[in-house]
């Protein structure tokens, strides 16, 4: 066979391929839902747009941009809380997208009453926010690429006599990052559904879980707090500067 026929066959075989995925992708009903979705976003009709994006996710398909825009659509409805929800969700799987995190940050600055400052040191504020650049399955990826280095260096120790020590210098380095990062995956993973946003306009945390318990503290629309406990219809949260209450479970929203 010449090197010409086998050239048109594979340009053949290409074309082919590519026909039949875009016809696959088209024929799709998740990628027709999500762009009938943006369609209707566009038009602005929010409603049937969260419809279409939320029968995707019903259908057990997520990403970040999917939540990304179901954020977009409640935050023209005006429903700051749920905007924000989604906007957690994708900034799970898009950290470092800008457009989310700059819609995500002007919904954040809309959040009424005081703002919460964290109880946490300067480390670990600066160490969460180089953590929340990575997802779960990026900062893991990252972690074993750290774990083969280490065995790189080791063995390159071992074999390398004149230069052993450095080494184990360059493995001791790389352990450190290995240690701060199995840390940060372990501190997102254990966040997950312990999360969660109000979605109510005014949620009053009592004291006790229960409807006639004293009021400790108010969070107020779009607020984020950690779960510590549930009983019957209620959670036990933990707000931003150590204060913990009870409130009804449909105030907030977990992600």
């Amino acid at each position: 066979m010449k090197f010409k026929d086998s050239c048109n066959i594979f340009i053949f075989f290409t074309v082919f391929l590519l026909v039949s995925l875009k016809t696959a992708l088209a024929n799709n009903p998740e990628t027709n839902a999500y762009q009938r979705g943006n369609v209707y976003y566009e038009q602005g009709n929010f409603d049937e747009a969260i419809k279409q994006y939320n029968s995707i996710l019903d259908a057990g398909f997520e990403n970040g941009n999917l939540y990304y825009n179901l954020g977009n659509c409640f935050f023209k409805k005006g429903e700051l809380g749920r905007a924000i929800l989604n906007y957690e969700k994708a900034r799970r799987l898009i950290p470092m997208d800008k457009d989310l995190e700059s819609n995500y940050e002007y919904a954040c600055s809309l959040i009424k009453g005081e703002s919460v400052s964290s109880k946490r040191s300067l480390l670990l504020r600066v160490l969460n926010g180089v953590f929340d650049k990575f997802t779960i399955d990026g900062l893991t990826i990252f972690l074993s690429v750290l774990y083969i280095l280490i065995l790189i260096s080791i063995l390159f120790g071992i074999f390398f006599r004149n230069f052993k020590k450095h080494a184990f210098i360059v493995a001791i380095v790389i352990g450190l990052f290995f240690v701060l990062g199995t840390i940060g995956l372990k501190g997102k993973v254990s966040l997950l559904n312990k999360e969660a946003v109000v979605i109510a306009k005014i949620a009053e945390v009592r004291f006790e879980p229960m409807d006639n318990a004293t009021t400790y503290f108010t969070l107020y629309e779009g607020m984020k707090v950690r779960i510590i406990a549930s009983k019957d219809n209620w959670y036990k949260v933990r707000r931003r500067d150590g204060k913990s209450g009870w409130v009804q479970n449909d105030s907030i929203a977990i992600f």
